[in-house]
């Protein structure tokens, strides 16, 4: 009885073994053939931009007012907005930067389109390399990314702001090849939002956009927004007067809502600081 219990036991490692070697051979195959999947599965990524080839899975203008310089504490702010978008997108999803220099006939190009790589955090570790991939998010795109901004939030003093022609030309540079509903689109304008140009200066003249909708002028101005949701980081101005009274009123901000609107945007928030 002994006998016959050992040899009963022999057997039974050995096929314990064996089960063991075909479960390992399989937890390889599943491994291989996870990574081959997760490598033939990741698009191809334009060198320059990250983006996909295939075209990005969202897009994110940001406009950069350069018309007069911004105090610290606004600057501090608009980082800290900046830092949370960074953090917030999703692989694909990309940034284009703009400064307001736009006018109704030549092509806007952005001071940097940029895409949003994996972030470290989403690495599989099993099939996946997350010191490479934390080096790569932060060499190719967050350090980038926040090199622009810098450059971009440096002191500055244009001579004029065309708010509503920038936005039209930057509406068209970023949103014109993308269907209605495609991607998710996002539109952010940092700035006192006080237009000023020869031919319309919110610094001669009250704001008000029912006029401007019925002028002449309005369809070579119209920005095309294709449902982006829209916020204004409203820059206040303290200085921004005409004649000796405030530019910045109420008033003044329902008219960038309603224009807005009126362009096909969906305004999600208009903040003043």
């Amino acid at each position: 009885m002994a006998r016959r219990s050992r040899r009963s036991k022999g057997m039974s490692d050995g096929t314990r073994g064996i089960f063991l070697a075909i479960l390992g051979l399989v937890l390889i195959g599943l491994l291989g053939g996870s990574y081959w999947w997760v490598k033939r599965s990741r698009p191809v990524l334009d060198a320059e931009t990250n983006c996909p080839v295939a075209g990005p899975t969202a897009i994110h203008v940001i406009l950069f007012d350069r018309s007069d310089p911004i105090t610290d504490q606004q600057g501090q702010r608009i980082r800290q907005a900046i830092e949370r978008f960074k953090l917030d997108a999703p692989f694909g999803l990309r940034f284009d930067l703009y400064t307001f220099q736009g006018d109704t006939t030549h092509v806007l190009q952005p001071k940097l389109q940029i895409c949003a790589l994996g972030k470290p955090s989403e690495a599989n570790p099993l099939i996946e390399n997350p010191e490479k991939i934390r080096k790569q998010y932060d060499a190719k795109f967050s350090a980038v990314l926040d090199q622009t901004v810098a450059e971009l939030l440096r002191a500055s003093k244009e001579t004029s702001s065309p708010i509503i022609e920038s936005l039209r030309a930057a509406s068209i540079t970023s949103f014109g090849a993308v269907t209605t509903g495609q991607i998710p689109l996002r539109l952010t304008m940092i700035s006192d939002m006080v237009q000023h140009t020869q031919l319309n200066s919110q610094f001669q003249v009250e704001p008000n956009f029912q006029a401007l909708s019925h002028s002449n002028a309005w369809p070579s101005m119209q920005p095309q927004l294709k449902g982006a949701d829209v916020d204004i980081f409203y820059l206040l101005r303290p200085a921004a007067t005409r004649k000796g009274v405030p530019i910045q009123t109420r008033g003044h901000q329902v008219f960038w809502e309603q224009l807005i609107s009126a362009s096909g945007g969906r305004l999600t928030s208009n903040e003043p600081f």
